[in-house]
């Protein structure tokens, strides 16, 4: 009786041995496409991503500038030729625009020159473009076109009296543009400016074109969708 156990306990061990079957454990998949991933993307999200975005921009900016009123065209009133003096001073402005999002820039801008004489003002449409595919320094170069006027003053000195004065002003423009923090970036751009002036006074009227050059140092601000690649 006892043998006849122990063989059946030993018969029905062995089938619980042949039939346990160990399954594989399964592999792990390799996680390192996904982490860098996500690393690229922790990095798009950081303040420190250099790469200027941004759909509303508010630019302020200030530096040196020349001014020769005449270079192409004088005064001319009455047969009489005169010359204005070339000046130098410091011109400072603003611009706010959008740049949809991506490199190119559109906005309004405002500038203002001071020549101790006189003062000369240019405002109307900035245009920039920022070159990203390059990410620590963007080349750009801008362009704009506006009305311009002189005030306080006029290039002729005391020659003139009762001057009103209007015109336009063409700007083209290269330079660099360098993210400081994913919402803040300085520009500086070298610029030449064409200004055409009609010059209208108990003398006469007149127009006269000139250029003028300036360094432009600016520090812009960038807002709504800065968190987009």
């Amino acid at each position: 009786m006892v043998a006849g156990l122990l063989v059946f306990g030993g018969t029905a061990s062995a089938q619980e041995e042949v039939g346990t079957v160990h399954e594989p454990e399964p592999t792990a998949e390799p996680a390192a496409a996904p982490a860098a991933e996500a690393s690229k993307e922790e990095k798009k999200r950081g303040p420190y991503y250099r790469k200027v975005q941004g759909w509303l921009w508010l630019e302020g900016f200030a530096g040196p500038s020349s001014f020769d009123p005449d270079q192409f065209g004088s005064l001319d009133f009455a047969g009489t030729n005169q010359n204005a003096p070339r000046l130098k001073g410091p011109e400072y402005g603003f611009a706010i625009g959008t740049a949809f999002g991506g490199p190119f820039f559109l906005g309004w801008f405002y500038r203002q020159a001071d020549y101790g004489d006189y003062k000369l003002l240019k405002t109307g449409i900035d245009m920039q473009g920022n070159l990203r595919f390059i990410p620590y320094v963007h080349p750009i170069f801008r362009a704009s076109i506006g009305y311009a006027k002189t005030f306080n003053g006029n290039p002729y000195g005391s020659s003139l009296t009762n001057v009103d004065s209007g015109g336009v002003s063409f700007t083209g423009g290269l330079g660099v543009r360098i993210p400081i923090v994913r919402w803040i970036s300085f520009a500086t751009t070298f610029d030449w400016t064409f200004v055409a002036l009609s010059l209208r006074g108990d003398e006469g009227s007149s127009w006269i074109s000139g250029q003028q050059f300036g360094a432009t140092f600016a520090l812009t601000f960038h807002f709504i969708g800065v968190r987009r690649n």
